[in-house]
């Protein structure tokens, strides 16, 4: 009797130790869905002047439907 209570409380403690440890993942992972920003996948770079002024001479088109960033963006 006392050797078949030891393997249900052993197994017990290892289902729920798995349990808890799948409940923590999911939450990490909604947490972290929760918390993704444009920063995360964003990329800065620094641009001399003389780039973006070759840009409006010789690329940027004001008749364009498209904002100047968007033809921007298709320029670099």
């Amino acid at each position: 009797m006392f050797g078949s209570l030891t393997v249900f409380v052993y197994l017990f403690v290892v289902i729920y130790f798995d349990y808890i440890k799948c409940v923590a993942m999911n939450t990490f992972v909604d947490w972290d869905v929760k918390s993704i920003t444009a920063g995360d996948y964003s990329v800065e770079f620094d641009l001399k002047v003389e780039t973006y002024e070759r840009f409006t001479n010789n690329y940027y088109d004001s008749s364009n439907p498209m904002s100047e960033n968007a033809q921007f963006k298709l320029f670099i």
